[in-house]
């Protein structure tokens, strides 16, 4: 494995990409940059692998954390992946149901939902990615690495809470949606892996780039802790570094200020 100089954690939706799910050009060439200067860089996201590789596709990035810390792969080689047990996922669809909620189970390869709501129309709208294939009976022959629960019920979280929160972890990423992953699981864990194998543990050059509470955790376990313009007030009272948003270079901005392009 390489001998990285240092090692950035980028989130996506609003922080790697713009308004439109894309990465700009300045990003890039940012990129570009942080291979040329040594540094690995590393999505670490709640969206699927397959997700993750069709938006990188125009990069040389092959490192992500996704599906909030389930499912890791370095330098294009999986590091670690963690399923959620079937019966599980059949409870957690089941409570759901009982208070209309729909539920995507997310797989490295798919996402798939066993019926629809305006919050999951209103999520997958948000994120710029098609709305799932609607299958009911997913969940009982194919492997879950991550569920999303569709409300904008903020009382429904605490239903799934109560029951479930001593076996699972779960993210309000939006106003429409829950992600749902193995209790301890996090972009946190993820980072602790990929820093651990690349040997940066006690490195000063770990970076980290949110705007949303479920990247709340990144920041834990890197030396530089950098918000978003855009990030939420929580994330930025979190962070070290507040840079410029999404749409205006937040990310040159801020390793131009550490020095590491």
């Amino acid at each position: 494995m390489t001998n990285y100089q240092g090692v950035c954690f980028f989130d996506l939706d609003g922080t790697l990409l713009n308004n439109q799910s894309q990465i700009s050009l300045d990003n890039k060439r940012v990129l570009e940059q942080l291979e040329k200067n040594n540094y690995l860089s590393v999505i670490a996201s709640g969206r699927a692998p397959f997700e993750i590789e069709k938006i990188m596709q125009e990069t040389s990035i092959n490192s992500y954390i996704s599906l909030n810390g389930q499912y890791v792969v370095i330098d294009g080689k999986v590091a670690s992946a963690h399923s959620i047990d079937r019966d599980l996922v059949r409870d957690v669809l089941t409570v759901g149901l009982s208070l209309g909620a729909p539920v995507s189970c997310y797989t490295p390869n798919t996402y798939v939902i066993n019926f629809e709501n305006q919050a999951a129309k209103k999520l997958y709208q948000l994120d710029n990615a098609p709305f799932p294939k609607i299958d009911p009976t997913f969940s009982q022959h194919e492997t879950t690495y991550m569920l999303y629960l569709f409300t904008e019920r903020l009382e429904d979280d605490l239903v799934l809470r109560e029951r479930f929160g001593n076996q699972l972890t779960f993210y309000r990423d939006s106003p429409y949606s829950l992600a749902i992953v193995n209790q301890h699981r996090s972009k946190k864990r993820g980072i602790l892996e990929v820093i651990e194998k690349l040997g940066l543990s006690d490195s000063e050059q770990t970076f980290a780039f949110g705007d949303g509470n479920n990247d709340l955790s990144m920041f834990e376990v890197v030396k530089h802790k950098i918000a978003m313009g855009n990030a939420t007030a929580e994330v930025k009272a979190a962070a070290d570094f507040v840079t410029f948003d999404n749409e205006t270079n937040g990310i040159y901005h801020a390793l131009k200020e550490f020095n590491v392009i």
